[in-house]
């Protein structure tokens, strides 16, 4: 089956799109200062039609990771089947639909229980509710306030409330007679989230700044420090699909790391 799914997949890598088929997806390769070399690659595979799509998402060794299918039902849009990620595995069922200027849906856990999600955008505040019914729901609104995008989100855990913040601005950058900005600097801020910015951490802190420079690439530099005291440092500069960085954890030494990334 794997040789198959192989064989599959080379045929399609000639052509991105065939007879409602597309194939889409990225590679990482990380050379540490150790001299180890580790590699990964996520594959999507698209079988479109008039009527849905299915859509099919393998590791780099080939093995199914979501599967899932997705189509439009009398104005409400079915998602059925495992879209679960790098998470535990398990199918659900989603429905969706637009009442006014919300969108709400629902979603069903195969034997497990059912969960209503919620958003709307109402003067320029976006907010989505997820789990609305359950006193653990996760609520996170997002917006523009003076240059500023803002994002603020809560979550109850138990007998614990959750607050992560972020906020991030592009400065001293040019505009073009069409509007589209170029240059300057990105500065952010966060507060509760961890060093790698995709979890919650109670107390911590952190920030970057940001800017692209001529021949080199984009350079970044990023902050952080936890409830604990523990301080990150990161410092890494992008070049086409190339990423130099240093980064630094506590009273640990410095480590280097050069990555590939591939998106196609």
């Amino acid at each position: 089956m794997k040789k198959l799914l192989i064989a599959a997949v080379a045929a399609m890598m000639s052509a991105t799109s065939f007879a409602g088929i597309s194939l889409s997806g990225e590679y990482t390769g990380t050379f540490n200062d150790s001299g180890v070399y580790t590699q990964d690659l996520t594959t999507t595979l698209v079988g479109s039609s008039a009527a849905g799509a299915v859509t099919v998402t393998l590791d780099e060794a080939f093995a199914v990771d979501d599967m899932y299918v997705e189509s439009t039902l009398a104005g409400v849009k079915i998602k059925l089947g495992d879209w679960s990620g790098t998470d535990a595995d398990f199918s659900k069922l989603n429905a969706s639909t637009t009442v006014g200027p919300a969108t709400v849906g629902a979603t069903q856990v195969s034997g497990g229980a059912t969960t209503f999600d919620a958003g709307m955008t109402l003067a320029g505040v976006k907010v989505d509710v997820t789990n609305i019914t359950n006193t653990a729901r996760s609520t996170k609104a997002s917006a523009k306030v003076a240059g500023f995008s803002v994002d603020v989100k809560h979550a109850k855990v138990g007998t614990d409330h959750q607050l992560q913040l972020g906020a991030s601005r592009t400065i001293l950058s040019t505009t073009d007679a069409n509007g589209v900005s170029s240059g300057g600097w990105t500065v952010s801020v966060d507060r509760g989230q961890n060093a790698a910015r995709d979890a919650y951490e109670d107390g911590a802190m952190g920030g970057s700044v940001s800017t692209s420079v001529a021949g080199i690439g984009s350079v970044k530099a990023k902050v952080s420090n936890s409830k604990t005291d523990v301080k990150t440092y990161g410092l890494s500069v992008t070049s086409g699909i190339f990423t130099g960085a240093w980064d630094k954890v506590g009273s640990a030494d410095g480590a280097l790391s050069l990555k590939a990334v591939v998106k196609f």
